[in-house]
């Protein structure tokens, strides 16, 4: 029984510390949010400064990810279309594409005989008949529709160029015609442009340190002699500082959400011309938003920075009045 009613007590002994914490952390967070709101000008215009600087890079990123799908997206992946010599069977044509599709860096090759070539010109010409009033008879060859794996090339292209150069050098081949340069290019592009973004996101990531930080400073100073009879009476430098982080938590939250919701009515905003651009080159390209994944992490960063700017701002405060005493 001895044994058993030890840790019974210290347990018992252990709620109301917790209990009083508790309270006090709830306190904190339902004072601190009141207070965001007795000046609400000022909140406004700080929310207003945490939004815009958290939307740029919100908005860059959202670009880059649709700006990917562009050479993701597998309806529109670039392809090596390889024209045979006229004397080349169907057959033969199978076979080389056979041997093809077993080359490290091809995910698929498809084979387009003579008379699947003649019909798409007929199509665009306005008929057979329209060939065959020309004099032109079925002089199109057999064809190799080439699909490489575009994730093997790197900034230099090297591997797609080699594979290129492996294709065009097969005697059936005749000659060889690839719309992938833009797709390197644009992958190219897209890597500098990322990290632009991760630069200009650190900078605008510290402008909302900056200002939370600037703003729980000037929320100190009109609260110093509150601060100063809590130290006085014993408070601990965590029962002072922890209205202060809240209240920069909650200057990262809302300003956070802000900054999504100017986002994707930008994002709206740009949606019918885009569709409307896509269709002209008849592309089934569409704009899409920030998935849940994304959208939870820019909260935590914005929530973060709200809270490492109070942080500073408050140990700075309290580490100068130590100096003082």
């Amino acid at each position: 029984m001895t044994t058993n009613s030890r840790p019974t007590n210290q347990k018992d002994r252990n709620k109301p510390a917790f209990i009083s914490w508790w309270n006090h952390v709830n306190t904190a967070m339902s004072f601190s949010l009141r207070r965001l709101w007795f000046n609400p000008i000022s909140t406004w215009i700080t929310l207003a400064a945490i939004a815009i600087a958290l939307s740029l890079p919100t908005g860059l990123h959202l670009f880059l990810k649709n700006l990917q799908t562009l050479t993701d997206d597998q309806r529109q992946i670039p392809t090596v279309s390889l024209f045979l010599h006229e004397g080349v069977t169907e057959q033969q044509a199978q076979d080389r594409a056979d041997l093809i599709s077993e080359l490290d860096g091809v995910t698929k090759v498809i084979v387009q005989n003579s008379e699947v070539a003649f019909a798409h010109m007929s199509e665009l010409m306005g008929g057979k008949e329209t060939l065959e009033s020309l004099g032109k008879q079925n002089i199109f060859p057999h064809v190799l529709v080439v699909t490489p794996d575009l994730s093997l090339s790197d900034e230099r292209h090297i591997p797609i160029q080699e594979l290129i150069k492996t294709l065009k050098s097969y005697p059936e081949v005749k000659s060889a015609q690839s719309d992938i340069e833009w797709v390197v290019k644009l992958r190219a592009i897209i890597m500098i442009a990322t990290r632009i973004v991760w630069v200009f996101g650190s900078l605008l990531g510290l402008t909302v340190l900056l200002v939370v930080g600037n703003t729980i400073r000037l929320d100190i100073e009109n609260r110093k002699e509150e601060i100063d009879v809590t130290r006085f009476i014993g408070g601990t430098r965590a029962y002072i500082r922890r209205p202060f982080i809240f209240g920069g938590l909650w200057y990262g939250l809302f300003g956070g959400i802000i900054s999504l919701v100017v986002v994707h009515t930008s994002l709206l905003f740009l949606i019918p011309p885009v569709d409307k651009l896509a269709k002209l080159y008849s592309s089934h390209f569409t704009l899409s938003g920030l998935d849940f994944t994304t959208t939870f992490y820019i909260l935590i960063i914005s929530c973060s920075l709200g809270v490492l700017g109070a942080w500073v701002a408050v140990s700075r405060h309290l580490r100068k009045q130590e100096v003082i005493l």
